[in-house]
């Protein structure tokens, strides 16, 4: 962190940025971070479209997928939600204290902390690769040039680890500051570098399957860097001190710790995942992380968004005791989010299959990865929903809960996952069927139904009221405008299939999906028309006024 004077920020200037945001700010923000968010989905798409044609769902694609698994959660583990929903609370309350000094103070221990953590942590991941892919990550590999492959490769992932730790908290600080871009920025040009690394390292006479281990290197690189010139605009300060006896690093690491255990079981819940998938046959884990990542496009651009804007202002109007406010708030995010996943569940439904042969060449690769694609549209609601009713919790600086909570997902999702295997060894079921191959995403589905469910019932209890009655009225109309969205679209597409576009290409998978997506558009936009679906209606309005001061958030749709 630069070291700047903190006299040069205005008190004022602080409380202004770590303020709960106004509707209209909330709104620009959403905005903001969706396009943004969708930006980084376009640029990987293009990765995608080049790692499946060049590793589909094969052994080299499976070795990267068992190996990225300690890594990638390490950062979940330590930088990701835990460091964010821990620090936030505290490092704004420092600030709306007029603490400037203060809150460096701390995000500077939190930084000289974390570093020493997850350069530790990621040495001990690099020399115990070997074992830990043959005995705990993937014990279905039986061949030992798959096993030394997919532990060299796990080695080289680790140095992301550290990188992309310290980026996260960076970007914890700007959001304390309610700001929003640059964090958003970050993962563009992370994929920026992962894209590029896909391009000039993975081809035959380069480096091949390590040459995407090096991109996600090259993309951790670029994720941290583009966010430092946002501490120069704060003028943020750094202490070399680790603080192991601040009180208020205490706090951080009491908040920390229940969410840090909560994505170790999450973690848990990945393990069990692989090995399930790696005992069904080749192709199955892939088409797991396939349907993942494609889950995940409209996943981040609606539930991860709307968390992501709104978590501080519930954490500021809860430390206000803004208690209306933020029941308002907290009403109108699981509405637009319930509004907005349920058709983009359905497409995934009624337009995977074709939008799976843009992506893959091979019609058995894109079988297994469309049945794993059909469970996580289901998934999909609710984990969006999940991103809010969480972040209700941590504002309220409770991390206890959903920790507990999350170990009542995980042994449901381990239950399920155990039941629906036995099931299938005792079947003849083709691989390539949701019930197969998706077993490990049926998995990941249980454990966010009885998270929400539970979450849900709990913060009904506290707060009282959740404006149920509302919500599930939005619901209601969202499955009658969906519905009537889906007959002509299934006729559309049929239609199609069997008249013109009945070999399975990529060029066919794409006007498919253009002409699908887009009849779907326009037919949901019509269902929420006549079954008076208020959440859409009230956009054309929105966007017309939004720069009026005076936006509440009930028309705001956030």
């Amino acid at each position: 962190m630069p070291n700047t004077s903190q006299n040069d920020v205005p008190k004022k200037d602080v409380l202004d940025h770590a303020a709960p945001l106004s509707p209209r700010r909330i709104l620009r923000s959403v905005l903001v971070v969706m396009f943004g968010f969708g930006l980084t989905k376009l640029i990987s798409l293009g990765q995608v479209l080049i790692i499946a044609n060049r590793f589909g769902a094969r052994a080299d694609y499976d070795s990267f997928v068992a190996a990225n698994t300690a890594p990638a959660r390490l950062v979940t583990l330590i930088a990701g939600g835990a460091l964010t929903v821990a620090f936030i609370p505290v490092f704004s309350g420092l600030l709306n204290r007029r603490d400037g000094e203060g809150a460096w103070r701390l995000a500077s221990q939190v930084f000289n902390t974390l570093l020493v953590i997850t350069i530790t942590l990621s040495i001990l991941i690099a020399l115990f690769a070997h074992p830990l892919i043959e005995y705990v990550i993937a014990p279905g590999f039986t061949d030992a040039a798959q096993i030394e492959q997919s532990a060299n490769l796990m080695r080289i992932l680790t140095i992301s680890t550290v990188l992309f730790a310290l980026s996260g908290l960076i970007s914890g600080t700007l959001n304390g500051h309610n700001h929003f871009f640059l964090p958003v920025l970050a993962p563009i040009f992370q994929d920026i570098g992962l894209l590029l690394g896909v391009i000039f390292l993975t081809g035959e006479e380069q480096l091949g399957i390590y040459g995407l281990a090096w991109g996600t290197v090259l993309g951790a690189v670029l994720h941290l860097s583009i966010q430092i010139p946002g501490l120069f605009m704060f003028k943020a300060r750094w202490f070399p001190t680790l603080g192991w006896k601040d009180p208020r690093l205490h706090e951080v690491i009491r908040l920390m710790l229940p969410r840090m255990l909560a994505s170790g079981v999450f973690i848990i819940n990945i393990l069990a995942i692989n090995n399930i998938a790696s005992r069904l046959g080749e192709g199955a884990l892939s088409a797991f992380d396939w349907g993942l990542r494609i889950m995940d496009i409209p996943e981040a651009l609606i539930g991860t968004a709307i968390g992501f804007v709104i978590f501080p202002t519930l954490a500021a109007m809860t430390e206000l005791k803004q208690e209306n406010e933020r029941r308002q708030l907290f009403s109108e995010a699981v509405r637009f989010i319930f509004v907005a996943t349920i058709p983009a569940a359905a497409g995934m439904l009624l337009i995977g299959r074709p939008a799976t042969d843009i992506l893959f060449v091979d019609n058995q690769e894109a079988d297994l990865v469309y049945a794993s694609v059909q469970v996580f549209a289901l998934a999909l609601v609710f984990q969006a929903v999940h991103e809010v009713v969480a972040r209700a919790f941590y504002a309220q600086k409770d991390t206890f809960i959903p920790l507990l909570v999350s170990i009542a997902g995980m042994i449901g999702a381990v239950l399920g996952m155990v039941i629906a295997y036995n099931v299938y060894l005792q079947s003849d079921w083709p691989l390539a069927s949701p019930f197969v191959v998706g077993i490990p995403a049926m998995g990941y589905l249980i454990s966010f139904i009885i998270e929400l469910g539970l979450l849900t019932y709990i913060l009904k209890q506290r707060w009282q009221d959740l404006d149920e009655a509302r919500v599930i009225q939005a619901i209601l109309r969202t499955l009658a405008a969906t519905v009537l969205m889906a007959i002509p679209v299934l006729i559309i597409d049929n239609l199609l299939t069997e008249m013109w576009l009945g070999e399975r290409t990529r060029l066919t998978g794409l006007i498919r999906v253009g002409i699908g997506s887009t009849a779907g558009l326009i037919f949901f936009f019509i269902g929420a028309m006549l079954f008076n679906l208020q959440e859409v209606k009230r956009l054309p309005k929105l966007f017309r006024h939004r720069h009026e001061s005076t936006l509440a958030i009930e028309g705001a749709g956030v």
